[in-house]
């Protein structure tokens, strides 16, 4: 099982970096797909059916949220778009759904949007690839210091593998590491104390944007009572399983980066 998620993984993160480093459409298609494909899964929490009308309108503003940048301004479409539903189709899809698609298709595409944003930045390949290595410094660090240290749980009724020696493991790798890694996707000299200590910042915030986007994936499955958001990783379960993180993560890095770091 381990071997089979390293594998996964390495894959993943190859992907990732490669359409990163091509940018332009590559990465768009890429985000787009996941957004989509995160947005379908939440459906079949709520067995929503793959071809319903409101499932097509949700999928579909989720791609056009994040490969078109000006359809930040019409997120009322949406919204709208499934209220008519709830009339038209008023037998199958009720108020309370049309609520929590609204919600899956915002909640899956904004990230994205942002990241795609965070490319185009000078050094965006540097800052993209920066918000992804403190996501994954902080599951690396959660996941061995959790496994040596053990101790109490954090939110066992949420998340019930967790820990707060993990939580805090994934917090300090990220800390660290994200400066380390800015100073070469950067170009800055890492020597340069207040830019150590800014990354850190970002770093840090990150981490903690990304485990509570963690918990939260956790709640929403507790509350459809599935184990995985999908099946399509092979040893990690869905898209929204892997990406869960990185969904509060990014729009948090992404002001952040804007703010701290205005002349980059």
């Amino acid at each position: 099982m381990l071997r089979q998620r390293v594998v996964t993984a390495a894959l993943g993160v190859a992907l990732v970096v490669s359409a990163t480093l091509l940018g332009g459409v590559w990465l768009a298609i890429l985000f787009a797909a996941i957004a989509a494909v995160s947005t379908l899964e939440i459906g079949a929490m709520m067995k929503v059916r793959v071809t319903s009308a409101e499932n097509l309108i949700a999928v579909a503003f989720t791609v056009l949220m994040v490969i078109w940048g000006p359809f930040e301004q019409f997120w009322y479409v949406l919204f709208y778009a499934l209220l008519i539903t709830t009339i038209l189709r008023r037998e199958q899809f009720s108020f309370a759904g049309a609520s929590m698609l609204f919600a899956a298709a915002l909640y899956s595409s904004y990230a994205f949007r942002m990241m795609l944003d965070l490319r185009a930045l000078n050094h965006g390949f540097g800052w993209v690839l920066l918000v992804f290595i403190a996501i994954w410094s902080t599951d690396t660090g959660a996941f061995f210091i959790g496994r040596a240290f053990g101790g109490r749980k954090l939110l066992p009724e949420v998340s019930p593998k967790k820990t707060v020696s993990g939580a805090f493991g994934g917090f300090l790798f990220a800390t660290v590491m994200t400066p380390i890694a800015g100073g070469f996707l950067l170009g800055y000299d890492i020597h340069r104390m207040a830019m150590l200590g800014l990354l850190a910042l970002l770093g840090a915030a990150t981490s903690i944007a990304g485990q509570l986007g963690d918990l939260v994936e956790s709640a929403l499955k507790r509350h459809y009572a599935v184990k995985d958001s999908g099946w399509i990783l092979p040893g990690h379960g869905g898209i929204l399983d892997r990406f869960d993180s990185l969904l509060l993560a990014a729009p948090i890095a992404y002001h952040l980066i804007i703010w701290l770091f205005p002349h980059v």
